[in-house]
């Protein structure tokens, strides 16, 4: 970077931008690669990160903007702005529509309707990570390539409940990801982790591990599960009637695995831990509910499922079914059923009827009460 310096003409507005951004990817690793100090702090790299849009923005280059919008993106994940990490996201989409049709262009188009997808789900708007991650596997490039093409589209369709979509899919994934020489990738990962997690929604123990056993070969690093791969495990546990595993699945703090979590799965972490809490009649559920409430304040989705934990804890059954319209207008189909299932009684019996209409298995209940709480 200092040769770079050196070496780049002042009052040069594009070489300017692309230095600013290394020196966030870099300096600041904005992009977690484990390339800046260890002193450097989230704030600092947000900075750096908003320095490399600004000159990037005055390039007139809708490629260069982008690329410097994905580095902001991703310094804001780390320093916990879920919604910001969104917004920045999606702004690369708009900037991107007035770009001309060139390789770099369609490259990075690809890129930011991944990164659009996952960022959208990380603040609960299934919605609009379906579209984006439906536009992504419709795209012509990627035609040859349905496990790039899926990824994102199986993750976000795993959470919603869709069951019977994302076992369509996986079939296309899974050969296309064969066909490219079994590629790794923390997209790959979570995506082969999201059929494993519906298979066990549906009760199906070998289905479930074949996935699990893909998920060893197509993701990154091991490190990478302590995010995703304790989300979905949590969710399939709590389906099961097993507060006590989900609880053993999210148990760290937040901060204890803030890089694996911090992305896209921080939401839908902290909601599982406060609600596993909650159902294993954990002693600390009550401020694992309120801290969960502060994090995720802005995501409807999640905070219906916050909301649901507090009303399972007051044992308030009427403010649980309240939940039930935010799931519904929030796109998940199964968490609206799940709620029914946890108000027991004739509920249940819709709760039941819900779920096998999205092709899971209907076992799922209000685990029964402890008389002592765990350690």
């Amino acid at each position: 970077l200092a040769q770079a310096h050196e070496m780049s003409d002042a009052g040069d507005t594009a070489a300017e931008a692309a230095l600013a951004l290394a020196e966030a990817a870099v300096t600041a690793d904005a992009f977690g690669a484990l390339q800046g100090g260890a002193d450097n702090t989230a704030r600092e790299t947000v900075a750096y990160a908003e320095r490399a849009v600004a000159l990037a923005r005055l390039t007139g280059d809708p490629v260069a903007e982008s690329a410097a919008l994905d580095a902001l993106s991703g310094a804001r994940c780390w320093a916990g702005e879920s919604f910001g990490a969104a917004e920045a996201a999606r702004r690369r989409i708009d900037v991107l529509a007035r770009s001309p049709r060139t390789p770099a262009a369609t490259h990075e188009v690809m890129d930011a309707l991944a990164m659009a997808a996952g960022t959208a789900l990380g603040v609960g708007e299934l919605p609009q990570a379906r579209r984006w991650s439906g536009q992504l596997a419709s795209h012509p490039l990627l035609a040859e390539a349905g496990h790039q093409a899926t990824s994102w589209r199986l993750v976000t369709d795993a959470f919603a409940g869709h069951a019977d979509d994302v076992l369509a899919r996986a079939v296309g994934f899974r050969e296309a990801w064969e066909r490219s020489g079994r590629q790794r990738s923390l997209s790959l990962g979570a995506a082969a982790a999201s059929v494993a997690m519906i298979h066990g929604l549906r009760g199906d123990v070998e289905g479930r591990a074949d996935w699990l056993a893909l998920v060893e070969q197509a993701d990154t690093a091991e490190q990478h599960r302590k995010g995703y791969g304790a989300v979905f495990d949590a969710i399939v546990r709590l389906h099961h009637g097993n507060p006590d595993a989900a609880l053993a699945s999210v148990a760290p703090s937040p901060d204890a695995v803030w890089k694996w979590v911090c992305w896209v799965w921080l939401h839908w972490y902290v909601t599982l831990r406060a609600e596993a809490s909650v159902l294993a009649r954990h002693p600390e559920a009550q401020s694992r509910v309120d801290s969960a409430r502060t994090v995720v304040a802005g995501d409807a989705l999640a905070a219906a499922q916050v909301e649901r934990a507090q009303a399972l804890l007051d044992e308030d059954v009427p403010r649980l079914l309240a939940t039930r319209a935010a799931f519904q207008a929030a796109g998940c189909p199964y968490q609206a059923a799940r709620t029914l299932l946890l108000a027991g009684g004739a509920h249940a019996d819709r709760g039941r009827a819900a779920l096998t209409s999205l092709g899971l298995d209907p076992i799922t209940g209000r685990q029964e009460q402890r008389t002592e709480p765990p350690e």
